[in-house]
């Protein structure tokens, strides 16, 4: 079992819920079966500031042999944290019940300043910051599943945290998915950040208040206005508990004017790239050099048509599913 960091505290919660009749996408006789799924709550630490953790497995991974699990850390984006983002709870668009459905022990992390997690006045949760904390995330999976590697999957900025972790310690991470990464910036991508930047004003706060109209944005920006994507139920109930989870959010896209964070030639492991056709944030101008030049040749792009930056929220959410668990590898 691999060493813990001291930085790092195991703080397991309890169950809080079972939810039964979880399908298995993409598998016919095996939808028809019932599986149960157990949500848990944990905290690990880092230089003194607690970050939350929501883990969802199947109840029967309880009862197996020793054998390790295979774990998945999923981080979020700029704005919204991680249970509005991957455990959505309406008709089977959660991407943590599709992987726990397929046998992982899947996991969402708050990165500081976000969600459950503690605030702090050091930083804005900018890149380096919030790697750190997918590093103390991927520490404390490990020690507790005993694992000794974690995949990891990163949205919109998320791809930034996971992406300059695994830079950093690539032993750790077994495969990587980066959904609707930036490298450079699409087209137009530099100029939207600096009118955004600019209305912060000289003195930006640490913290911006969120609005229905920024949980919606990502539905229906760019292309997606003439093309959209959603079903407004889904979109209704994001909005929601978007907005209950996290009020506030740290300016962290501020320190995206500092692009590029991502060395493809500095990543090894092996990588999905994914993004959808209208995304706003994510371009083949900007990803298809990238992917070319990762070093590494277990690797795929994958660009879904018509999707938007919230591919996982949208009509074509289980195809997106698909892509992810085909390139992690089915271990039922």
């Amino acid at each position: 079992m691999p060493n813990v960091p001291r930085c790092v505290s195991a703080y397991c919660g309890l169950i809080l819920l079972v939810l039964a009749g979880v399908a298995i996408a993409g598998d016919a006789p095996a939808a028809a079966r019932a599986a149960t799924v157990v949500a848990e709550v944990h905290y690990a630490r880092r230089d003194g500031l607690k970050l939350y953790l929501w883990e969802k497995r199947l109840a029967a991974q309880d009862a197996r042999a020793a054998a390790p699990q295979r774990a998945i850390l999923l981080v979020h984006g700029g704005t919204w944290s991680g249970r509005p983002d991957f455990d959505l709870q309406i008709r089977d668009y959660s991407l943590m019940d599709a992987l726990a459905a397929r046998g992982y022990d899947a996991w969402a992390l708050d990165i500081h300043g976000y969600g459950h997690s503690d605030r702090t006045d050091a930083d804005v949760s900018d890149v380096a910051s919030a790697a750190a904390d997918v590093g103390a995330a991927v520490e404390f999976i490990a020690s507790l599943r005993g694992v000794a590697q974690v995949d990891l999957l990163g949205w919109s900025a998320g791809t930034q945290r996971v992406g300059v972790y695994a830079m950093q310690h690539p032993e750790r991470v077994g495969r990587m998915v980066l959904y609707a990464p930036c490298w450079k910036g699409a087209p137009g991508y530099a100029e939207r950040l600096r009118r955004r930047i600019d209305a912060l004003g000289p003195a930006p706060a640490r913290y911006r208040t969120n609005t229905a109209a920024a949980a919606r944005s990502d539905f229906v920006e760019g292309r997606l206005a003439e093309h959209p994507q959603f079903e407004e139920d889904v979109v209704a109930l994001y909005v929601r508990e978007a907005l209950q989870t996290d009020p506030e959010s740290p300016n962290a896209f501020v320190d995206f004017a500092h692009l590029p964070f991502l060395d493809p030639t500095r990543i090894v492991v092996p990588t999905l790239v994914i993004f959808g056709e209208y995304d706003y944030f994510a371009s083949e101008e900007d990803l298809v050099p990238f992917f070319q030049q990762l070093a590494t040749r277990d690797k795929a792009l994958v660009m879904l048509p018509r999707g938007g930056h919230a591919l996982m929220l949208e009509r074509a959410h289980r195809r997106f599913q698909e892509a992810v668990l085909e390139f992690l590898g089915d271990h039922r």
